[in-house]
């Protein structure tokens, strides 16, 4: 069964996929780094930026147990310039209902969990 790391995805105006939401417990969540807004820029070292959520999805989903490396960038008012992280998850199976963020209109959003 493939299985994700608990984060809700959105592609936003200019064409970035930006973290709509964290799914509370799962390996996003555990890791207390990734934060709403924050821009999806790579995937195991592929360079994700500017690609539609759906052609990202099959990036980020696989077996339970594996891992995944993304590197995101974070931007906004309490950041100088751009600031990039990377996260290494264990994949798993996540409740998609369990977000730990507001849900709030977004343009398209798709979870990944």
């Amino acid at each position: 069964k493939m299985c994700g790391v608990g984060v809700v995805l959105v592609q936003v105006s200019g064409g970035a996929v930006c973290v709509k939401s964290v799914n509370r417990g799962g390996p996003a969540h555990k890791t207390g780094v990734i934060m709403r807004g924050d821009v999806l820029y790579a995937i195991d070292g592929v360079k994700v930026l500017g690609w539609d959520v759906e052609r990202v999805k099959p990036l980020i989903l696989g077996p339970v147990g594996s891992n995944v490396v993304m590197s995101f960038q974070r931007v906004g008012n309490q950041v100088h310039g751009k600031r990039g992280y990377d996260v290494t998850m264990t994949r798993a199976l996540v409740d998609p209902n369990a977000s730990a963020t507001p849900r709030q209109p977004f343009e398209t959003a798709a979870a990944f969990g």
